[in-house]
């Protein structure tokens, strides 16, 4: 018994019509897979940290803290910005150098050595820091931030965290 001619296009209509469909969704998919990964990229990245130059250690004086101000290049996904810093380097006694943030501990205000005391002082709510960083008097919690600090041929290098 032979089938009607209709009825026979009809399997193959719709064998065509998912074809169409089949490849349309591999092409969405070989489009959209990287598109997904561009958008979503940046997030997934870890931060690759560089070491900036900062100063000349042959500039600094023996345990008085220098106040150095620097900027590095911060990239935010697809955004890189100029972002100024400032740190207070140290050449200790026995010629190593040390690093601290300029930042207070406790709220995060601008700290200034006071030569005269040997001191950082925190002008926002009183606290006292040594020239070591760590808490003498006041409100702060920790120690001024230490940042990772390196000599290469007389220049100073640190590391933003």
């Amino acid at each position: 018994m032979d089938l009607p001619e209709e009825n026979q296009s009809l399997p193959r209509r719709r064998f065509f019509i998912n074809g169409i469909k089949a490849l349309a969704a591999l092409f969405g998919l070989g489009l959209g897979i990287p598109l997904a990964g561009f958008f979503i990229s940046p997030a997934l990245k870890k931060d690759k940290h560089d070491w900036i130059e900062i100063a000349d250690s042959s500039l600094l004086k023996d345990g008085e803290p220098s106040r150095i101000n620097y900027s590095y290049a911060r990239k935010d996904g697809w955004k890189t910005a100029q972002t100024p810093r400032t740190a207070f380097v140290v050449k200790q006694a026995s010629g190593e150098f040390a690093a601290f943030s300029n930042r207070c501990t406790h709220l995060g205000c601008g700290v200034n050595w006071d030569s005269a005391l040997k001191q950082f002082k925190c002008p926002c709510h009183g606290g006292v820091f040594d020239a070591q960083g760590r808490v003498v008097e006041g409100p702060p919690p920790k120690a001024l931030t230490r940042l990772a600090l390196k000599v290469e041929a007389n220049k100073i290098f640190v590391m933003e965290a």
